[in-house]
């Protein structure tokens, strides 16, 4: 993927980790119809009695089963689908400082599509999308207060051009109204983006990450939950800087196997102070609460990075939550713990 032309400002992101609010049939198949092969006809009566003939089982033909073969769409068609996007009229919940960023986003080929009840999402793909075999797709969600255009521009500023993955970003709250979409609502909205993807561009076959950070993060273990029980559709959640906590319904009433096939790769700045107990720090939670809880439900935590000197978000580069002491990461300057995340997703499958 190119560089930028004009570089996407590099914002900073102290949020507080979330606090989530209140908490997904197979298609069939035509029957084939078994063409009936003519009976026998008993022979005709002589004067000497003939004896009933003996009843033939019929054979039955196996019905034979044609695949259907779904064309998958031209990396052309979907470019066109992209540029199409310019047209659209959707919401923008970013500060009015960042009205810039889509301009730039369209620019370089990318999108942004509604989705749900006045929601919308970004998408970027790499300019050498065509030719990519071990494709990757990255599904972020932002903190509190925060909008998707922060989230994109973070993976963008780091990921590109050493990896070419396609970059989705998810808006799941209305700044004027202040609310936030559970992660009912979340899993809903993360399907239908990725049917939208399905239906316009060549992604079949890729990994697919979920990436939470602070209140995105919390979101992670609940919508793992309903991903597991549904299309299983996410190859691991990257849980930075937040936790959900324990009493949250998704996870109290969650079986024991909820989260069987779930992999975990979780990230913790040393000096981040938890919101779900203030009197803790956000590593200790992911340590004692949430790993354990991963793991009592069937799932699998790869790794959980506790980022020495580090604050909340591993893409801040704070130490303390101060921003003036914070260094946004680049891909020039990634810290110690970017490199491991993105060795992680380029190991799948």
């Amino acid at each position: 993927m190119k560089r930028l032309l004009l570089p996407f400002v590099l914002i900073l992101l102290v949020a507080v980790a979330c606090r989530p609010g209140t908490p997904p049939p197979p298609p069939t198949r035509e029957p084939v119809a078994t063409p009936s092969l003519p009976r026998p006809t008993a022979p005709a009566p002589t004067e000497e009695p003939q004896p009933a003939p003996t009843a033939v089982e019929e054979p039955t033909a196996t019905p034979t089963v044609i695949p259907t073969v779904v064309e998958e769409p031209t990396w052309a068609e979907c470019r066109q689908w992209l540029a199409s996007s310019k047209e659209l009229t959707v919401p923008f919940d970013c500060p009015a400082s960042w009205s810039f960023f889509r301009d730039e986003l369209f620019k370089r080929g990318g999108g942004v599509f509604p989705v749900g009840d006045g929601r919308y999402y970004l998408v970027l793909f790499p300019d050498d999308w065509e030719t990519v075999t071990n494709r990757k797709i990255i599904i972020s969600l932002h903190g509190t207060g925060g909008c998707a255009e922060w989230m994109l521009n973070h993976w963008y500023q780091t990921s590109s051009p050493a990896h070419s993955w396609v970059l989705v970003a998810l808006q799941y709250y209305d700044r004027e109204t202040k609310q936030y979409d559970g992660d009912e609502v979340i899993y809903q909205n993360l399907q239908t983006i990725l049917d939208d993807l399905h239906t316009h561009c060549p992604i079949a076959g890729s990994d697919v990450f979920y990436h939470g950070f602070s209140r995105g993060s919390a979101q992670s273990f609940p919508v793992a939950i309903r991903d597991r029980a549904g299309r299983q559709a996410f190859s691991a959640f990257i849980a930075d800087s937040g936790c959900a906590g324990l009493d949250y319904p998704t996870l109290r009433n969650a079986p024991d196997d909820a989260l069987t096939g779930a992999h975990f790769w979780m990230w913790c700045g040393e000096n981040d102070v938890s919101s779900v107990d203030p009197n803790r720090m956000t590593c200790g939670v992911m340590q004692t609460d949430m790993l354990p809880y991963v793991q009592n439900h069937g799932g699998v935590v790869d790794a959980l990075i506790q980022e020495k000197g580090a604050a909340h978000g591993m893409f801040s580069g704070c130490p303390q939550e101060d921003a003036q002491k914070c260094t946004p990461r680049t891909a020039e300057n990634l810290g110690p713990s970017l490199p491991l995340l993105f060795d992680y997703i380029e190991s799948f499958p």
